[in-house]
């Protein structure tokens, strides 16, 4: 059963790009953060025991061997995973200021990714680091575009409908997007190895960001029709555009 049919039937309500990042702000949650410190005590402590309970879920699944094995925990963690990073998103709307929200989620990105470029080359290789950087970027992009639909005018009664279908995809891939980057990270950050039968299963995971950006984009045009011509072009790289035709050539859309 898809979780995303619980949470709501306007995807504006919801900034799954946030619920992703999360898990990195309960990372960068400690006064090391410039962010971090204008955070009561309460507020910190609550960060960092999702951040616990977001771990043991992970690592359950980087620790299996197979890929069958992986598949396996997978499905029974992941509607858990879902669950515990929406509890943590509507309770850090209550007890942390919207503006030290977005420096967070800000810095959780920025860590990421700064991870994955000094850590990743030596734990899994080139060709899985540039794609884990390229999905925080796509994240980040996605987050952009989700707070743009929170802002946009209100649906009609009957677009809900068209809206709730994109809703229940876009949360699918980017929630299952976020499991699988979290495994590299947590694997990096507490120093497990992944199998190589199970890594392959984790990179196939990373190419839902593809679907979950066209997703995105379907909701915010549905707001706003014509939203192509309005948003600013995107600066690819050469390997960024290598990157998207082999994300786009075999990721497999998840049935609702």
């Amino acid at each position: 059963m898809n979780p995303a049919v619980y949470i709501s039937q306007n995807l504006g309500v919801l900034n799954v790009g946030e619920m992703v990042s999360l898990a990195g702000v309960a990372g960068v949650a400690t006064d090391k953060s410039t962010a971090a410190r204008k955070l009561s005590a309460s507020s910190q402590e609550l960060l960092r025991n999702a951040a616990a309970i977001l771990e043991g879920l992970v690592v359950r699944a980087i620790e299996t061997r197979t890929a069958s094995e992986f598949s396996s925990v997978l499905a029974e963690v992941f509607p858990k995973y879902f669950e515990a990073a929406l509890g943590l998103s509507l309770l850090a709307r209550v007890t942390v200021p919207a503006h030290v929200m977005t420096r967070l989620s800000h810095e959780a990105f920025s860590e990421m990714e700064a991870e994955l470029r000094e850590g990743a080359l030596g734990a899994f290789g080139s060709a899985v680091r540039d794609q884990a950087i390229f999905t925080v970027w796509t994240i980040r992009k996605i987050a952009d575009l989700s707070e743009r639909i929170a802002k946009a005018p209100a649906l009609s009664k009957p677009q809900t409908v068209a809206d709730f279908e994109i809703f229940q995809n876009f949360a699918w891939h980017t929630m299952m997007t976020g499991f699988n980057l979290d495994c590299l990270l947590r694997s990096m950050r507490l120093s497990k190895a992944i199998y190589p039968e199970v890594l392959e299963v984790i990179i196939n995971g990373l190419r839902s960001v593809v679907n979950a950006y066209a997703f995105v984009r379907r909701a915010l045009d549905l707001r706003i029709p014509g939203v192509e011509q309005e948003l600013p072009p995107v600066e690819w790289d050469d390997e960024d555009e290598a990157l998207l035709r082999e994300a786009c050539a075999d990721v497999i859309t998840e049935p609702i």
